[in-house]
């Protein structure tokens, strides 16, 4: 993520700031929003990134259904390139499939919004933006992903780790970072078994560890809260099957290799039952030897899926909470951990619960028995915040937040050399 190396977040840079604004003001509305996100295809090496999207929000509501957003930022004023900004947007919205694009610039004109509305597109000005903004003025200019300078700093330190960390693959990182964001629950599992293994290969230093389990616990809360709002229209028995498959498979909808499998084992059995009788024929005495199932050896859950599916359960029982998980997730490992403060202002009370502490808690310690110690340990610290914050009753929303001095979580898995 181009943020993340500290390679747009610079003040001078108006584009880049455009974009933390309407980053900033897609959280403060809910959202898990995220910067410069690269778009992957399926393509030869060097060529797999598109694009990039300059906003990428995911919205979960109520019954935790998730739907992505897209956000284009162009600071260019007049007519020139609008018509031509605006077709591309759509055929992007098409290709990442996100239920709302819009596209934020300096000025709108007539034609433009006659072109977005012809489109299904949504289309802001700096006037309505300004606006918009004016009603979260209470919320931190900067945080987490959204340029906060601790995060930032980790981001950029992980990039030079992870040049001597041969054996974490540069794909699966990419995937964490982005591409869980527009993933199925079934890739973002799979890719956190990944993880596992790359990471059980060698010791991982802070911040890459840090950095890693916060961007793997994001993942495992997408995945779960997917999988939760699926609980409406499967039971948890079908859910447990279809991820089951997802993770010794690969393809949670295809039970045909297990079929296959199936005619394989009584192929071997049938083939095994003719050895013995032609031995037996002759006056051999049989020796029993038991033969293990194709089947069984491919389609064995893992150990964590029983607790997964408990996560996702009770996710799906509080959703009024579970639906904020991504974003306190984001604050606590990406503000806090980090060490920086802004998770600690008010307009972040109602993320910090100690209901969301629960389920927090809970999704750690899912993500403990995936991806395993070492990971799990940089983040450890997660229960330690306060949690005891409730919203204000009547918030004044609109004035800006005063520097409180509000003491740090800053501690050993904050960026070092």
């Amino acid at each position: 993520m181009a943020d993340a190396k500290g390679t747009r977040a610079g003040g001078n840079d108006p584009g880049a700031d455009l974009e933390r604004r309407v980053g900033r003001l897609e959280f403060a509305e809910g959202a898990l929003s995220r910067l410069r996100v690269p778009l992957r295809i399926a393509a030869e090496r060097g060529r797999d990134i598109l694009t990039d999207l300059d906003v990428l929000a995911i919205d979960i509501d109520g019954r935790l259904r998730s739907s992505l957003s897209v956000l284009e930022c162009k600071t260019t004023k007049g007519q020139a390139g609008e018509p031509d900004r605006l077709l591309w947007l759509s055929g992007l919205q098409r290709l990442t499939r996100t239920r709302r694009a819009v596209l934020v610039r300096q000025t709108v004109t007539r034609r433009g919004r006659i072109i977005a509305q012809a489109l299904d597109l949504q289309i802001m000005d700096m006037e309505t933006l300004a606006a918009r903004e004016a009603s979260h003025a209470w919320v931190p200019a900067r945080f987490a992903h959204i340029h906060g300078a601790g995060c930032e700093q980790a981001e950029r330190r992980t990039e030079t780790q992870l040049k001597g960390l041969s054996h974490i693959p540069a794909g699966l990182v990419g995937f964490l970072r982005a591409d869980s964001l527009l993933a199925d629950s079934s890739e973002c599992l799979n890719a956190l078994v990944a993880l596992n293994s790359a990471t059980a290969q060698g010791i991982v230093p802070n911040p890459t560890a840090l950095v890693l389990a916060g961007h793997a616990l994001i993942t495992l809360l997408l995945a779960a809260i997917r999988d939760a709002s699926r609980l409406d229209v499967v039971p948890a028995a079908d859910l447990r099957e279809r991820v089951s498959r997802s993770v010794t498979i690969g393809d949670p909808d295809n039970s045909q290799i297990l079929s296959v499998l199936s005619q394989a084992d009584e192929l071997v059995q049938h083939q095994v039952r003719r050895i013995h009788d032609a031995y037996r024929a002759v006056g051999a005495i049989q020796q029993e030897i038991a033969v293990t199932s194709l089947k069984a050896i491919v389609a064995e859950p893992p150990a964590w899926l029983d607790h997964y599916i408990d996560l996702v359960t009770r996710l799906r029982a509080n959703p009024a909470i579970a639906r904020d998980l991504v974003q306190t997730a984001e604050l606590a490992c990406f503000d806090a951990l980090c060490g920086d403060t802004a998770y600690a202002e008010p307009a972040f009370d109602h993320l910090f619960t100690p209901e969301h502490r629960y389920l927090l808690i809970a999704s750690a310690k899912v993500l403990r028995e995936i991806t395993g110690d070492q990971l799990a340990d940089a983040i450890g610290e997660i229960g330690n915040m306060n949690f005891r914050r409730a919203a204000p009753a009547v918030p004044d929303r609109a004035a800006i937040q005063t520097d409180r001095s509000i003491p740090s979580l800053a501690r050993e898995a904050r960026p070092t050399e």
